[in-house]
This record gives structure tokens, C-alpha cells and sequence, in this order.
């Protein structure tokens, strides 16, 4: 990532815990750090830590890490101009034209293929309205979507054809080479290509700043296969990240905290045409601990309502399962008369479906339910099997509380004891699979006096012009030489920002950089001072002893040899008295 004056103004322009809050609202004070649930991976006790003072974040969970660019780089799927031209307008700064900057390969292949995206879904939309789309404006007005919805989330048509739209993108200059990198080709025997979209009502996927990075497609033939069919990963797009129809929802789930997940496309776009409009949908996938860390960044409420179907029901459970490993609390909701959420808001309207809503149940509440409507008076045996099913939800739940009240209301409803409840609990928590703890990276090999002293300086950088009695040599390890040379090369105008500094010139040492940053030493900022000089002190000694000890372990010494050595001992002795 390059710097600029234009983007070193907007980095002091900005607040980095203000832009961080933005996606992470727990975010909050912990000594001179601020702290919350890493919003990058699945964690329960908070790791993700951000310093306000050196203006960079570090999670101690995942290693993640960088500057406010970065933060918004890896939160968003940007490229760098992205994040920057982003930030910017929050800055009040004039970024300019991307071209004016410089830009990496892969940025500007990323910023290539979003434009190539953009370009493609203006061509469905247009042959949607051509004659060739007229099935499917008839199978669109048979599902009741108005024109104004179709024009909001862009909907479009696939000729059946072969390379229809490969032809045009290639007539306007695009090439088929970044046309299959984005998923909008496919390669056939002998080298040919064609369209990977074919005969489909095609939905743009976008990410949550309104950029089409995928599309989805549904067959309109009877005998097509499969019956929606999803972009590949690309650079742009993964299914286990992206959620459809976040774009169009965040502004009232942020208004709200409340967010309805759905099962599909049509789902979400119903939803949306009869006012629904916090509703989203996984992309033809089970909800994963990825979808579940985007929702939480928004959503105080989140409610599941999948089809009205075994599918459906098994896919519920199955995603409040994953939320709960998230450590979050959902409710489960069902229309339980077999019409999807479309057509039940088509037959019944807003207000009866946000009945239904408000009815949704917490995730055992919602399995007993199920259980009793279709065994009223089940047997004994029954009664165990559905118990032993049920109390693999409530072991998943990470909530102490919460589990103890599912235990309680468990054994009211099926009428047992709560202690042969709790016994089977306990055996059944044996049973589950046990999560591999995270492996973590070897450590790299550093004393750890001359970490310490690293760390010292990345966290007070003022303290670098009380190094003047060291040399990279004084320190053992190659990599603490390489990050005090480093350190000490950076004009004085730069050492404020030294940990975002080191963390681009050395990508490799980044998570130890910034983790020695962002950690927080403790005691008095007056002692900084003296532990520095004390530690410059000491490495200058424990330098001494290892070039004695090479110096002993040479068969003879010469002249200058020997005068190093004794210099070395009268050095040893001197700072002996000095302690």
C-alpha cells in the first residue's frame, strides 16, 4: 500500500476508533487500547484491539492487522484506492482520479473486474427488457414484483444463447481473459468459451457498498439443471462472505439492530417490495460463522425464517446452531402453511407476516414446538429420543444463564425430572465433536529482552534518540537488528506512525509489529524512560559477553583481537560498579 500526502492527511483527519465503531459498535475503552470481538474471525472473549494513538488495530486471535486503510480494506473487500477514495469523503479530502495514484497489480485488477461487473449486469438488464426477455417479464409479473423493484435490484435476463454477452463486452473492448476470471465465462473442450449464464433471470449480487461482485441465476426451462446457478469464488465474491441484499438492507438494520434472514432471492425481494426491508439471504449455502460475524456487526435482533419445508426447518435449527457458536442469540420464526415468505406476503400482506415475526421462538422453544404439534402425547421412549436430539442445542449454548433456563423449561414441557435432564446433558456434551484448538505460528525467535526493547520503542518512538549507544549488531537476533536499523532509519517526522511504518515495509513481521504496539505494557508512561535506558544498558552488556565468548573460542588471537578483548573486559568490569 503506497503513501501520499493526500493519504497521510486523511489519516490524521480521521478518528480510527470513530471508523471502526462504524462496523464493530461494541467496540470499547480497555486501558489505552480499545477493545471488542474480532470482527474478522468467530471468537467469544474479545481479542480485537485497536490503539488510538498509533492509529492502528491488531487482533491477537487471527493475527489481522494494519491502519485505518487496512481495517477497511479487509472489512469491506476493498482495494486500497477503494478504501482510500472511501475515507476520503469522510475526510473531506479530494482524493482524485485513481489513475493519479499509484496503484498495485492486484488493485487494479480488482477495480478491472468491478467495472467489468458493472458492464455485465447492465447488459442482463438491458436484454431483459429486449424481446428476447419477454418470458421472463412475464415469470417476474407472475411473482408480482413491480417494475420499481426490478429496477432497484437491477434484475436481468441471460440470453440463451452461447456468447451473447461475451460478444458484446468484447465489442466494447473487454478482454475474455479477465471475463473468466470473473466467473462470467466458461472454458469448453478445444479452448472454446461461452457464456456461464444461459436462459437465467439473473439477480447481481452486491456487497455492501452496492458493488456488483457475482450474480445468481434461475432457470426459467422446466428441464434446466441446476435450477440456480451462482457465480464461482472469484477475487471479488466468496458464498461463505456474502449475503444478498445487505446493501439494500443495512441502512434500516443499522437503523433498527434488527435483521430477517431468508432463504433466497426472491425471499429477499419480496420482502423489500411489501416494506420488509431488513431482510437478507445466504447464497445457496448453509449459513456459515462468516455470515454470522457480518450480522453481528449490525444486528441486535436477528430473526431466521427459512421454507416452510423439512429442508427448510432442518436449515433453521442448523443456522441457530451457528449463531449460537458465535455467541449469538437468534429467534426462529415459521409461516407454517407452506407458502414461502414471497408468496405469503403476496396472499396475506405486511402486517399479518410481521405477526408471524413478532411469534418467532428461541431455538429449543422452536424444536419442542415442532416436536409436540406432531406428537401430542408422545410415548416414553419418544419422549427420550427427542430429549437426547434436543440437548445437543442446548449443550451448543455457550450462555450459562440460558442454559439453565432451556434445562428448566426442557423438563417442564416433556414432564420429566430436571436432574435426569441435567445428567443427560452432561453426557451429551461429552459426545459432541470437540473444536481443534487454533494452531499458532511457531514464535519467532527473538530474546526476550530485545523484544522488550523493540517494543518499547514502536510504543514511544521518542525513545529512539535514546539508542544512540546501540548498534544493530549489539542485538542476537536478526530480526530485532532488522527492526531497530529500521526504526532508527525513519526520519523524525515519521516515528509517531513507526508501527504502521515497519508493518508495510516488512508484511512478514507485521502481526509481531503491531501485537508489540498495540499491547499494553502497564504502569506509569514516566517509567518508559528509564526502563529504556536500563534495557540499552543491558543489551550492550549481554552484547559484550557474546563477543567475548567468540573471542575465547578461537584457537589464537591477534593483535586487534586482543586489544577488543580487553577493551571488552574493562567495559564488563566498568559497568559492573555502574549497577
Amino acid at each position: 500500500m503506497a503513501s501520499s500526502p493526500i493519504v497521510e492527511l486523511i489519516r490524521e483527519k480521521l478518528d480510527i476508533i470513530e471508523i471502526v465503531r462504524e462496523y464493530v459498535p461494541s467496540l470499547k475503552r480497555a486501558g489505552r487500547n480499545y477493545k471488542a470481538n474480532c470482527p474478522f474471525h468467530n471468537e467469544k472473549t474479545p481479542s480485537f484491539t485497536v490503539n488510538p494513538d498509533k492509529k492502528i488495530f491488531f487482533c491477537f486471535g487471527c493475527s489481522s492487522g494494519g491502519d485505518i486503510f487496512k481495517f477497511v480494506m479487509d472489512i469491506e473487500g476493498l482495494s486500497f484506492p477503494e478504501a482510500v477514495r472511501k475515507l476520503a469523503l469522510k475526510a473531506g479530502v479530494e482524493y482524485g482520479d485513481e489513475r493519479a495514484h499509484h496503484i498495485s497489480p492486484e488493485d487494479k485488477e480488482r477495480l478491472d473486474l468491478k467495472k467489468l461487473m458493472t458492464a455485465a449486469a447492465a447488459f442482463y438488464h438491458k436484454a431483459l427488457f429486449s424481446p428476447a426477455g419477454e418470458k421472463a417479464r412475464l415469470y417476474l409479473g407472475e411473482r408480482r414484483l413491480s417494475k420499481t423493484t426490478v429496477e432497484k435490484f437491477e434484475l436481468g435476463w441471460a440470453p440463451a444463447g452461447g456468447s451473447a454477452m461475451m460478444e458484446e463486452l468484447q465489442a466494447k473492448g473487454w478482454s475474455s481473459d479477465l471475463a473468466l476470471k470473473a466467473g462470467l465465462i466458461t472454458e469448453r473442450e478445444g479452448g472454446r468459451v461461452a457464456d456461464t449464464f444461459r436462459g437465467r433471470i439473473m439477480f447481481p449480487i452486491r456487497n455492501q457498498s452496492g458493488e456488483t461482485i457475482a450474480f445468481g441465476g434461475r432457470v426459467l426451462d422446466p428441464e434446466g439443471i441446476p435450477k440456480y446457478l451462482n457465480s464461482p469464488e472469484t477475487p471479488l465474491f466468496s458464498k461463505r462472505k456474502t449475503l444478498y441484499g445487505l446493501h439494500e438492507a443495512l441502512p434500516q438494520i443499522r437503523r433498527t439492530g434488527r435483521l430477517l434472514l431468508l432463504e433466497g432471492y426472491m425471499d429477499v425481494i419480496g420482502a423489500h417490495q411489501h416494506g420488509v426491508d431488513w431482510a437478507v439471504a445466504p447464497l445457496g449455502t448453509n449459513l456459515t460463522l462468516e455470515h454470522s460475524g457480518i450480522i453481528r456487526r449490525y444486528a441486535k435482533d436477528t430473526v431466521v425464517m427459512f421454507d416452510d419445508d423439512r429442508a427448510g426447518i432442518q436449515a433453521s435449527v442448523k443456522a441457530a446452531e451457528t449463531f449460537m457458536e458465535s455467541g449469538l442469540y437468534v429467534r426462529l420464526a415459521s409461516l407454517d402453511n407452506g407458502l414461502d415468505p414471497d408468496e405469503y406476503l403476496n396472499e396475506h400482506g405486511r402486517e399479518e407476516f410481521e405477526k408471524k415475526l413478532a411469534a418467532a421462538a428461541d431455538p429449543l422453544d422452536f424444536r419442542m414446538n415442532l416436536f409436540f404439534k406432531n406428537k401430542p402425547s408422545p410415548t416414553a421412549q419418544e419422549k427420550a429420543q427427542a430429549i437426547a436430539l434436543l440437548l445437543e442445542t442446548v449443550a451448543r449454548q455457550g450462555d450459562e444463564i440460558l442454559k439453565s433456563e432451556w434445562v428448566k423449561n426442557l423438563a417442564t414441557r416433556f414432564g420429566v425430572e430436571q436432574d435426569s435432564v441435567l445428567k443427560q446433558l452432561r453426557k451429551t456434551a461429552l459426545a459432541l465433536p470437540r473444536e481443534a484448538p487454533r494452531k499458532q505460528a511457531p514464535p519467532l525467535a527473538m530474546p526476550q529482552m530485545e523484544k522488550g526493547y523493540i517494543q518499547l520503542l514502536l510504543r514511544d518512538p521518542a525513545l529512539i534518540e535514546q539508542s544512540s549507544a546501540l548498534e544493530p549488531e549489539d542485538f542476537s537476533s536478526p530480526l530485532a537488528r532488522t527492526l531497530f536499523a529500521a526504526l532508527r532509519a525513519l526520519p523524525p517526522e515519521a516515528r509517531p506512525k513507526a508501527p504502521a511504518a515497519l508493518a508495510q515495509q516488512y508484511p512478514e513481521h507485521s502481526s509481531l509489529v503491531l501485537e508489540l504496539a498495540v499491547t499494553d505494557l502497564g504502569g506509569p508512561d514516566a517509567s518508559a524512560g528509564r526502563d529504556a535506558a536500563g534495557a540499552v544498558r543491558m543489551l550492550k552488556r549481554f552484547s559484550a559477553e557474546r563477543r567475548l565468548k567468540e573471542l575465547k573460542a578461537l584457537p589464537s588471537m591477534d593483535p586487534q583481537q586482543l586489544q577488543e578483548y580487553s577493551r571488552l573486559m574493562l567495559e564488563l568490569k566498568s559497568s559492573v560498579k555502574d549497577r
